[in-house]
C-alpha cells in the first residue's frame, strides 16, 4: 500500500536526483558529441571541412 507520504518521498528523491544527473549527460554530451565548431582561414572566410 502506498501512502501519500510515500509518494512525496519518491518525488522528492526524483528531483534530487534529477538534478545532478541532467549536468552528467550535459557534461557528457559537450565532451563526446561533435558540434560542428566552424573554422576560419586567415581572410576570415569559413574553412570548408567535407569529410564525405
Amino acid at each position: 500500500m502506498v501512502t501519500p507520504d510515500t509518494a512525496l518521498w519518491l518525488a522528492g528523491i526524483g528531483i534530487a536526483l534529477a538534478v545532478p544527473l541532467t549536468f552528467m549527460v550535459a557534461n557528457w554530451v559537450r565532451k563526446h558529441v561533435d558540434h560542428g565548431e566552424m573554422r576560419f582561414g586567415p581572410d576570415g572566410k569559413v574553412i570548408e571541412d567535407d569529410k564525405d
